[in-house]
């Protein structure tokens, strides 16, 4: 039995018709499939069961468009690579026609000429993961009641306490950070309520207007 197992590892190992000939790739919208399988490429020639899926699957992930990435051997002469892209989240603008498109998490990870009508148009000086101004602003998108939202037609954060929301009918609610979410809603909703045009909630407990 051990006999029959060994070689039938033999054959696998160094038959041909076991050898990767191409890279699969599926699930790609801002990376091409020959971006993605150009990092699979040392595979290719090599036993399907020698390849080394860890190692693409290390490349692939380091990609910024990716969110995750599963690499599976397809047999029997092929490796799989079955991409997750981050979603858009935020477009931040980058001089007058060019976005950066940042995911949920703060990442960025595309650049396009054109920001979807569906997303956050934000202004930051610095987008990342690690930039407090985007973390915070972040924070209070992701905790903005739906009606209040909906009223928002773009969000400039120079700090990460400075955040303000520019609403569609020309008003401004400066929220500051994303601390106290839910007090700042209800005390926004009141004051904008009352006509105001300028509202601050940075402080719930003591809003300004004018």
């Amino acid at each position: 039995m051990l006999a029959v197992l060994l070689l039938a590892f033999v054959i696998v190992w160094t038959t041909p018709l076991f050898e990767v000939k191409r890279i699969e790739v599926t699930g790609t919208a801002v990376l091409t499939p020959e971006e993605v399988a150009a990092l699979g490429r040392d595979a290719v020639g090599d036993s399907v069961l020698g390849a080394d899926l860890d190692g693409i699957a290390d490349a692939v992930a380091a990609l910024a468009p990716v969110k995750s990435v599963e690499v599976t051997r397809a047999w029997p002469d092929a490796v799989s690579v079955a991409v997750t892209e981050r979603e858009p989240y935020m477009a931040v603008p980058v001089g007058d026609e060019t976005f950066l498109m940042v995911d949920s998490e703060g990442v960025v990870f595309d650049e396009t000429d054109t920001a979807p009508g569906t997303i956050w148009r934000v202004e930051l000086d610095d987008p990342g993961p690690d930039d407090l101004a985007t973390v915070e602003t972040l924070a209070v998108l992701q905790a903005l009641p739906r009606h209040l939202a909906d009223e928002v037609e773009h969000v400039a954060a120079p700090s990460p306490a400075g955040i303000t929301l520019y609403l569609e009918d020309g008003r401004t609610l400066r929220w500051g950070d994303g601390s106290e979410s839910e007090q700042k809603a209800e005390v926004a909703d009141r004051l904008l309520a009352g006509g105001y045009e300028h509202v601050d909630v940075s402080a719930p407990d003591a809003p300004t207007v004018s």
